[in-house]
């Protein structure tokens, strides 16, 4: 009995220590952080509300198929009733709030520039607002903004986006491939990452995220581009996974999304102790904080929970995400705030 209430006293210690730590968000779709208030709040119709319902139901009972189509079809509801710049300055607002709740100091942020009305609201517009709501809480939050292209998008479009990121330099710091990875479009963008890169514009992939072989080729392709981050990594070939390894290409990790898109009885399944093991760079994020009802400080605790990790290994992780944020201007103030916290 004694020995039961001093592990349940030690875990609320190391979860009360994994909430108060300075963290560091690097994958984090603007969109996918919504409250869920806010989502039914933002939905106009009854029909949009039962097949929220619908899809939230359905979410657990599909395979890693069924769970990726369902997670880009509530996107999708998502997008529809997000029809103005101040919901998404709404949407920011509540993002960064939670986040500072959560003591996050530094976050990027992603999101897939768009227009209203037909254009006359402009992708530039959708940008200033963010970045305006961004710039509001700088001395609580060190926010910058990644800029997704979407795999259903076009060349010229993906172009547009890369123009984008150079226009709104220094808070837009990178470029980010993401949505439907039944699209394999990542050979189509290349000549957009490679312009990226000569930019000089740090550039994050999601990779691996479907268990089929054209997955596993478009890998290889993305392996071969070496983006500046990779993102979750969740299906891979051994060659692939020594490959990462030994070119030391950044990883992010989203415990709960990968865990429930890839259907793992637990989280001692997750290759994030793979990879931690062989003291590889890693950044723990939460990818979709509001669908996904978690938040980085849970993510965290849950890993510790799962791989025993103490507080001096927490603080080390969080240490070495400071040398993979895409401002490395801002890398010092990380590593300042952290070293106060724990010293």
């Amino acid at each position: 009995m004694l020995f039961g209430s001093f592990h349940t006293a030690k875990m609320d210690d190391l979860r009360r220590f994994c909430q108060l730590i300075p963290k560091i968000e690097l994958h984090a779709h603007l969109n996918g952080c919504i409250r869920s208030s806010t989502f039914r709040q933002l939905l106009s119709s009854s029909t949009d509300q039962l097949r929220l319902d619908t899809l939230d139901k359905d979410f657990h009972s599909g395979d890693t198929h069924a769970r990726m189509a369902n997670v880009f079809e509530k996107f999708a509801l998502l997008r529809s009733c997000v029809t103005n710049l101040d919901d998404i300055r709404r949407i920011t607002r509540e993002t960064l709030e939670d986040f500072i709740d959560d003591h996050i100091m530094y976050v990027e942020l992603r999101t897939r520039p768009r227009s209203f009305n037909n254009g006359t609201i402009s992708s530039s517009n959708y940008i200033e607002a963010i970045l305006e709501i961004m710039k509001g809480y700088e001395e609580k939050i060190c926010s910058r903004l990644i800029l997704s292209i979407d795999r259903t998008q076009t060349v010229e479009q993906a172009m547009e986006t890369l123009k984008l990121a150079e226009t709104y330099r220094p808070y837009v710091v990178g470029l980010d491939l993401s949505g439907d990875p039944n699209i394999k479009s990542f050979e189509r963008f290349l000549p957009v990452f490679d312009l990226a890169k000569k930019m000089n514009l740090s550039t994050t992939i999601h990779i691996g995220e479907l268990p089929d072989k054209e997955c596993s080729h478009e890998n290889n392709l993305i392996l071969d581009y070496k983006p500046t981050r990779l993102g979750h990594f969740n299906f891979r070939t051994n060659d692939q996974e020594e490959r990462v390894i030994k070119e030391r290409i950044p990883l992010e990790l989203c415990p709960t999304s990968n865990s429930l898109t890839m259907n793992l009885s637990d989280l001692t399944e997750h290759h994030f102790n793979l990879f931690y093991t062989n003291k590889h760079p890693l950044a723990i994020c939460t990818d979709d904080s509001g669908l996904m009802n978690c938040c980085l400080s849970s993510e965290i605790f849950d890993l510790v929970q799962t791989f025993h990790l103490t507080k001096e290994d927490i603080y080390q992780l969080m240490l070495q995400t400071c040398d993979l944020i895409f401002d490395k201007n801002k890398i010092e103030f990380c590593q300042k705030k952290l070293q106060d916290f724990f010293h």
